[in-house]
């Protein structure tokens, strides 16, 4: 059998490239509408919700890929999906008794659906993530449709999201976390170059670079990232009260029950405290209890008057952080959990840029 050139990823993996493009169930409805307004329908033969449980619902393993090929435009779908998906099957479940699955206009719809947006909906099915995504492009080449050089693996440069950070220590061990914990997204995010030194360190900065994209109108998809203590928190408020263009965002560490009573030392002795929002530096997302390291401990310091709290910053946090760079893969007891939560934090509000771009693009 001869193989073909071609791309492929495993379903589970292509859904979170699929949201990073702004595929999420929102914008999939929101397509589903427009095509319905674009062709001037003024019912839906099928219901949103009734497709999205339909192919929630597809075995793809079980379903037979042998289509034939003598069907002419509007004829695929109602001859050979409708059946596949078991939509024919309820059809009394439907607002419009005349509204039937398998109307012509079923045809135009589901045909004009698009790949991306299907394989947004079969990813529902858990059952399906594990199922490889296949693009066997050779025919297309060979055929003169399109050249080698359009079907390059990897997002395009504004597809790509620009982390920026308060220091060059939280760009690596974010950097280092998604590429142990996502490594089938990494190459959507780019982070400033730190080789010849960091040009945003501390939280002052920071808040002036975005000062500075706002003034340009940068076109870049940017997520500023702030601390989660008190000086990142002010900033926070501050950055928010900009008109933020729709591809900037600006985030901080999230608030966790973990960090919710952390060993502390002041002017008053040791002390359980709460660091949320008071000294939660990326550091304190590491895992802190690994062996033959300094156990953790947060120094309290300046007080900042606009949210009457003491900043704190954790001790030793140098060695923490190259423990986390030494890590090469997930396992060998080191526990990701909190860094977890700040990738998934980060992706939303990646999600969140690229969904608001894709459906303004669509109207």
């Amino acid at each position: 059998m001869e193989l073909n050139e071609g791309l492929g990823k495993p379903l589970g993996h292509v859904l979170d490239r699929l949201e990073l493009l702004g595929h999420t169930m929102t914008a999939v409805e929101h397509h589903y509408t427009k095509l319905h307004q674009l062709h001037d329908m003024d019912e839906q033969p099928i219901p949103f919700d009734q497709l999205r449980a339909a192919l929630a619902k597809v075995d793809v393993n079980a379903v037979s890929g042998n289509y034939s090929e003598d069907y002419k435009p509007g004829q695929f779908v109602r001859k050979e999906i409708i059946e596949r998906l078991a939509l024919s099957s309820e059809q009394d479940n439907y607002r419009h008794p005349g509204l039937r699955p398998d109307h012509w206009e079923v045809d135009l719809l589901l045909e004009n659906f698009g790949a991306n947006n299907a394989l947004r909906l079969l990813g529902e099915n858990t059952a399906n993530h594990g199922l490889d995504v296949s693009w066997d492009f050779t025919p297309l080449v060979e055929s003169g449709w399109a050249s080698q050089e359009d079907f390059q693996p990897g997002p395009l440069p504004e597809q790509r999201f620009l982390v920026v950070t308060e220091g060059s220590s939280d760009a690596k061990i974010i950097q280092h976390a998604i590429c142990l914990l996502r490594p089938h997204i990494a190459d959507f995010f780019s982070f400033v170059d730190m080789e010849e030194g960091y040009p945003f360190a501390g939280t002052g900065n920071l808040y002036r670079f975005t000062q500075g994209l706002v003034s340009i109108g940068v076109l870049n998809n940017t997520v500023i990232v702030y601390d989660n203590d008190a000086e990142g928190v002010a900033k926070l408020k501050a950055t928010q009260a900009m008109s933020l263009p729709k591809n900037v965002r600006a985030m901080q560490l999230p608030n966790l029950e973990d960090l919710s009573e952390f060993n502390t030392v002041g002017p008053s002795g040791e002390s359980l405290a709460d660091i949320n929002g008071k000294a939660a530096e990326i550091e304190c997302y590491l895992d802190l209890e690994q062996n033959g390291l300094p156990a953790p401990i947060v120094r309290w310091g300046p007080f900042n008057k606009e949210l009457e709290v003491y900043h704190g910053e954790l001790l030793h946090k140098t060695q923490y952080m190259r423990r986390f760079l030494d890590l090469r893969e997930i396992g060998n007891g080191y526990d990701l959990s909190k860094l977890e939560k700040v990738v998934d934090l980060l992706m939303s509000e990646c999600v969140s840029i690229a969904e608001s771009k894709l459906m303004t693009a669509m109207g």
